[in-house]
């Protein structure tokens, strides 16, 4: 399947003002790191302005990095693909000049783009001390996992019949990819399904580095990121010419 770069970047550029039209977007893209910035007030006050401790301020990071992962990367790409088949616009797409390959390229990037910044972001406002960790070793991490919540995004918006069912759809895998993580380190049994989550991996990344055991991720912690990443790309394949959208 070939790509055209200048249909990819025209349909980007179209993506990107849907995107930014969208008031849900723009509200939960938003709370993001304003949460993240309020939990560290939140931490602080309870202290009595004594100096947090790196675990604390991890807390506040995955709780940040876990909403973006769900609540922006995932349920974005959702909604606007359940959006265009709503309205069908995907539909009109598929028949035009446009290949499956160029609309998922173009479809992925503003989403994937948006939650890149906002990791950073999040990192800036938890206030962990840079020094606790490997800059570039989250940014990788941080990366593939936003992919991944795009793709997989990508896969319920293809599965909803509307904007309504993507939402619930989001719901549950939010409970599953955000819950499980936060309270794995209170339920042993949910540490060893964490572990086999993406999210699971971005969180136990981030607790190494408060701890400063760790700066590295072990073979099966790369292993779930790249596996669960070609996995949910592939089902998107699968599904997207399934339902009839790929052009012969």
């Amino acid at each position: 399947m070939s790509l055209s770069l200048n249909k990819v970047t025209v349909l980007t550029r179209f993506k990107c003002k849907e995107l930014f039209r969208n008031k849900t977007f723009l509200i939960t893209g938003s709370m993001v790191p304003l949460l993240t910035l309020l939990m560290r007030f939140v931490y602080q006050n309870i202290l009595d302005g004594e100096a947090m401790p790196p675990m604390m301020l991890a807390l506040v990071l995955n709780l940040g990095l876990l909403m973006n992962l769900t609540s922006v990367s995932m349920m974005m790409p959702a909604t606007m693909l359940a959006k265009e088949k709503e309205k069908n616009t995907l539909r009109t797409l598929m028949t035009s000049s446009v290949n499956g390959g160029e609309y998922f390229v173009s479809a992925v990037i503003p989403s994937f783009a948006v939650s890149i910044v906002i990791n950073l972001l999040v990192l800036v406002l938890s206030g962990l001390d840079r020094s606790h960790l490997s800059l570039g070793l989250y940014i990788v991490v941080t990366s593939l996992a936003s992919l991944t919540s795009c793709v997989l995004g990508m896969l319920i918006g293809l599965f909803a019949k509307n904007q309504m069912a993507s939402s619930n759809l989001c719901a549950v895998f939010i409970l599953v990819l955000m819950l499980v993580p936060m309270f794995g380190n209170l339920v042993g049994s949910f540490q060893k399904v964490s572990e086999f989550l993406y999210t699971g991996i971005v969180g136990n990344m981030v607790t190494a580095f408060a701890e400063g055991s760790n700066q590295g991720l072990t073979l099966q912690s790369w292993l779930v990121l790249i596996i669960e990443l070609l996995i949910i790309t592939g089902l998107f394949i699968v599904n997207y010419r399934k339902n009839g959208f790929e052009r012969n």
